[in-house]
C-alpha cells in the first residue's frame, strides 16, 4: 500500500511538473524586433514605408540650434540624408548628439513639396453642383499633373531615439 501511494505523489509531482512547463512555453512568445535601415535603405524603400512605424541608424549630422525640434542624419554620402522631429515622445535633440551614431524609431512621413504647397488639405472642386467649365478643367489636369510630377520628401516623426556607444 505504502509503494502505490508513493507511486501516485510521484506521479502527482511529475504531472504537475509537466503542466508548469507547458504553460510557461505557452506564454513566452519571442520578441519581436523591427529591421534596423541605413538611411540607404529607408530612402530606397520610402515610398512604400510611408506612414509605417521604422526603424533607422545614422550619424547626426546637423540639429536644429533653435531648441532641438529636429536634426538630421546621414546616410552613406552627404547627400543621402533624412530629417527627423522630436516630437512629443523625444522632447529635444542636444548639441552633443552632432556626431553619434543613433538609432531612431518614429513614423515615416511623405511630403509632395509642390502639391502641399498648393493644395494642401487636397480640398479641391469635389463639391455637389459644382459646374467645371472648360477653363476649370484644364486647371485641374494642369494641378493633377503637377501632383504628380511634384518632389517628394520623406522625414521621421521621432518616437524613441537611442545612441549607440561602443
Amino acid at each position: 500500500m505504502k509503494k502505490i501511494a508513493l507511486i501516485s505523489l510521484f506521479a502527482v509531482i511529475l504531472f504537475a511538473c509537466g503542466q508548469q512547463t507547458k504553460k510557461q512555453e505557452a506564454t513566452v512568445e519571442p520578441e519581436k524586433s523591427a529591421e534596423v535601415l541605413s538611411v540607404d535603405e529607408l530612402l530606397e524603400n520610402a515610398p512604400e514605408l510611408a506612414d509605417n512605424e521604422v526603424v533607422v541608424k545614422g550619424t547626426v549630422f546637423h540639429v536644429c540650434q533653435q531648441g532641438g525640434e529636429r536634426c538630421f542624419i546621414m546616410g552613406s554620402t552627404e547627400d543621402l540624408s533624412i530629417r527627423i522631429e522630436a516630437g512629443e515622445k523625444i522632447g529635444a535633440f542636444t548639441q552633443e548628439q552632432m556626431g553619434s551614431e543613433v538609432v531612431i524609431t518614429g513614423i515615416l512621413k511623405e511630403v509632395k513639396t509642390e502639391a502641399d504647397a498648393h493644395n494642401p488639405g487636397r480640398e479641391h472642386g469635389d463639391e455637389e453642383g459644382e459646374v467645371e467649365d472648360a477653363e476649370t478643367e484644364t486647371a485641374h489636369e494642369i494641378i493633377a499633373e503637377n501632383e504628380e510630377a511634384a518632389e517628394r520628401i520623406f522625414f521621421i516623426e521621432g518616437l524613441e531615439v537611442k545612441e549607440i556607444t561602443e
